[in-house]
């Protein structure tokens, strides 16, 4: 029970202190020239674009959303986050000492928490004919707390002195878990257009990513039964949960140990397909550069797929724990100081097993991706003007997993080669509605997927927000004297 406090509390504390702490990019990932970022949503994507290359420099996406905690919208305003030394305000809690920052939602719900960090390094996307490969290097952090039951939630917030929560026995027999996992990736993408016919074209992609686990951390309880009795003694009467730890800090003395940056590494993996009714009849044609091929219209488009697909293998500086259906009593919780994470470990093991060691399980565990099912449908209304309806299913794959919500949009737009506006409205999480607004200049976009994050409007549960640096070049925009990138390099078309 203590590693949970420790551990969730952490992540709680983590989270709401940063204040900044989009999910999927909705606006940068669903256009025609969306490019290299439509694969983040469907590989098979790369044939949907009206540019033959595509070529990224950076870009970065910065979502959080929960369902606990919130600044009241009085209190709130964007520009603060960008002023040095703002002291945020405060109010007092009708338990506890402390000041707090944020207000409680009081119900009896669960609790969720999602954020998620992305930083894409260079990459480039390349259109041959039938052919598309692109090459894809991120950073990312994602952080997940899932079904956390609220009366937890409340003790991770205010402490153990809550004293409307004393002596009643919990039993929270609903799985719930917790998940952090920084890493780095190297991806290689490839689309085939492998039917094109009267007015129909389909496409299937798959991507590949080398992953590099630089922070692991998870716990899952299946049962949990305690009571409070007061704000220094803790009875677990059950407990079932397995936990894993792999972190940049030596568990003996707290300090951050950098010798190995990589703590482990595994593979991801994305698959989708994509069909396409196109407005006029597919006529083959030849052609004797990259730039001279052409983009074919469509009516209508679909895609699906599987995103984030795999996991990482943590295996240096890792532990793996399991408390199998055990009791443990907890005295003079407010006195206890440990010294080192080790001291720690070892006395969870010894308060639930009576060994310091009984716990460990082996030093590696497996943490999986926030893998989801992508459904994209795509309408071309007339002109520059289109519609798009795209579903992302969040779903676990294992229970060591980083858990990702689900989200339903509707993202009307307005795309030219050299301007483009959306305005994605969302249902998150299959309850909270959000409207967002993005613009692309070229090959420079930003927007959000959450607009009122930035306006006192409501009251302020996170934020999100991306950009993205790009430069392209349009099918069929050959020039005279053939300047334009790969605009010398010859091929023969074959049916």
């Amino acid at each position: 029970m203590i590693k949970k406090v420790f551990f969730i509390g952490s992540l709680l504390a983590f989270q709401f202190n940063l204040h900044l702490s989009g999910q999927e990019m909705f606006s940068a990932s669903l256009g025609n020239y969306s490019g290299i970022n439509g694969i983040q949503l469907n590989p098979s994507a790369m044939h949907n674009s009206k540019t033959y290359l595509d070529i990224q420099f950076f870009g970065s996406d910065v979502f959080l959303d929960n369902n606990f905690l919130y600044q009241n919208k009085a209190d709130y305003k964007f520009s603060h986050l960008f002023e040095s030394g703002y002291q945020w305000p405060t109010h007092q809690e009708s338990y506890g000492t402390e000041e707090r920052t944020f207000y409680r939602y009081f119900n009896n719900n669960f609790k969720n928490v999602y954020s998620s960090i992305r930083v894409n390094g260079p990459g480039a996307m390349l259109i041959w004919d039938d052919h598309a490969f692109a090459i894809t290097s991120s950073v990312r952090n994602v952080v997940s707390i899932h079904n956390l039951p609220y009366e937890l939630a409340n003790f991770f917030y205010l402490g153990l002195n809550y004293r409307p929560q004393h002596n009643i026995n919990y039993r929270d027999n609903q799985p719930f878990s917790a998940a952090e996992m920084g890493w780095a990736e190297l991806g290689l993408s490839y689309s085939y257009r492998f039917y094109a016919k009267g007015f129909n074209l389909l496409s299937a992609g798959f991507s590949i990513r080398r992953l590099f686990g630089i922070v692991g951390t998870y716990i899952y309880s299946r049962q949990l039964d305690y009571l409070v009795l007061n704000d220094s003694t803790l009875s677990v009467n059950n407990l079932n949960a397995e936990y894993g730890i792999a972190l940049p800090i030596s568990y003996k003395n707290n300090q951050f140990d950098l010798d190995k940056l990589f703590k482990g590494g595994g593979f991801g993996f994305d698959i989708g397909i994509t069909y396409q009714r196109l407005k006029q009849y597919h006529t083959p044609h030849y052609f004797t550069s990259f730039c001279a091929q052409e983009f074919e219209d469509y009516l209508y488009r679909i895609g699906v797929s599987l995103i984030d697909i795999g996991a990482i293998q943590f295996k240096t500086n890792a532990r793996k724990y399991n408390i199998d259906n055990r009791s443990s009593y907890w005295e003079n919780l407010t006195s206890i100081k440990f010294r080192s994470i080790d001291q720690m470990l070892d006395t969870i093991s010894y308060k639930f097993y009576g060994n310091d060691t009984a716990a460990l399980l082996g030093e590696k565990f497996m943490l999986w991706l926030p893998s989801a099912l992508s459904i994209q449908f795509d309408y071309h209304l007339k002109e520059h003007w289109y519609i798009n309806a795209s579903l992302i299913y969040g779903f676990n794959i294992n229970r060591a997993s980083l858990s990702r919500p689900s989200e339903l949009s509707i993202t009307p737009r307005y795309e030219s080669r050299w301007f483009e506006a959306s305005l994605p409205i969302s249902l998150y999480d299959w309850y909270l509605p959000r409207i967002g607004l993005a613009f692309r200049i070229y090959g420079f976009t930003i927007g959000t997927d959450k607009l009122g994050s930035f306006f006192n409007l409501n009251n302020f549960t996170g934020l999100d927000f991306y950009f993205s640096i790009k430069l392209f070049f349009n099918k069929g925009s050959c020039r005279a004297d053939r300047h334009t990138p790969c605009g010398n390099l010859e091929f023969n078309h074959n049916d």
